[in-house]
Parts: structure tokens; C-alpha cells; sequence
């Protein structure tokens, strides 16, 4: 298999990240009363994001292609090493485009065993409950019960279609073989 290359990856997540971040500005601004809270999110992971001023918001979209980058120029490198050091085909083959089903079931997948395992954490250890993130990423979600778990289900692979339906069409344009420029 041929090696990833760190920047289609760092430019699809940046963008993942950034329409994320902007249907949330949005929503908060179009429906300031509204039970959702994803806003919240944004404020505890973007440093000096207030949400009071043009700069703040600039600022945060700033933050998302630096971290978008950042996780690709980091992530990238090391599941190259990994999958040289394990590879069973030498051939070298070059990369097909992403599929749209794959990434989707593991995407879908590995959200919902960390939505799970995650819940199963916050019932086994109340007193470190992770209610208040769940409250935020999840719309409808209130509480450690059976209704709240079912919506953060439906929510989580909500994300999984999102993150699969954005990133693969960005991947698959961004790829080196489709853009040789880009080596």
C-alpha cells in the first residue's frame, strides 16, 4: 500500500472541523435559546474563544486548521511507520480512493464502543461522569438513563454519517495520485 500523505488528511479535517464549528457558531446566533449546547464545546477547547467578538470567532477558525494540521502532520507519520513495519504487500501498490461504506463503518463503530464503554464508565463512576461533554455533543441528552442513552446513540452515529459523508469526498479530491502537484 502506497504511504498517506499527511496533507489531504490535514486539509479534509480542517474542513470537517470548520463547517462543524460554523454550524454551531450559526445555531448558537440563529437560535440563541435552543437546548443545544455544542457551542460549550468550543469555548473549553479553544484557547481565548469568548464568543463576544469578530476576533474571537477569527481566532477560533484559526485553532481549527492549526488543529486539523496538527493532528494529520502527527497521526499520518505514525500509521505510515506502523503499516511499513506490518505490511504484507511490498508491491507498493497505489492507494485506491477511500470508500464511502468502510469509513463509514468504522467511524460509526468506533464511536459507539467509545460512546458505550464511556457510558458504562459514567454508571460505574458517577463521581467522574462525563454528563456535562455528553450534554454539549449530543442534543436531547440529559441524564444517565435508558432514554438519554438511546438520543446519544442516534447522535453518535449522526456524527459517524457526517465525518464519513465530509471526509471521504475531501480525501478522495485531495489524494496525491488524482493531484501529482500536491507531492
Amino acid at each position: 500500500m502506497k504511504r498517506l500523505q499527511p496533507y489531504p488528511v490535514a486539509v479534509a479535517l480542517s474542513f470537517i472541523f470548520l463547517v462543524l464549528y460554523l454550524v454551531c457558531v450559526g445555531l448558537h446566533y440563529l437560535l440563541p435559546e435552543s437546548g443545544w449546547q455544542m457551542y460549550r464545546f468550543w469555548e473549553m477547547t479553544l484557547i481565548g474563544f469568548t464568543w463576544l467578538t469578530a476576533m474571537s470567532l477569527l481566532l477560533g477558525i484559526l485553532e481549527i486548521f492549526v488543529g486539523g494540521f496538527f493532528v494529520a502532520y502527527t497521526l499520518i507519520p505514525l500509521f505510515n511507520y506502523v503499516d511499513k513495519k506490518f505490511d504484507t504487500n511490498k508491491g507498493g501498490n497505489p492507494m485506491r480512493p477511500l470508500r464511502f461504506k468502510p469509513v463509514l463503518f468504522a467511524v460509526t463503530g468506533f464511536g459507539i464502543l467509545t460512546y458505550v464503554l464511556c457510558f458504562i464508565f459514567d454508571l460505574i463512576f458517577p463521581q467522574w461522569a462525563m454528563t456535562e461533554i455528553w450534554n454539549i455533543l449530543l442534543p436531547g441528552f440529559t441524564g444517565l438513563n435508558w432514554a438519554s442513552f438511546f438520543i446519544g446513540l442516534l447522535g453518535v452515529i449522526g456524527y459517524g454519517i457526517y465525518i464519513s459523508a465530509v471526509f471521504v469526498p475531501i480525501y478522495n479530491f485531495f489524494r496525491v495520485e488524482k493531484l501529482p502537484e500536491l507531492k
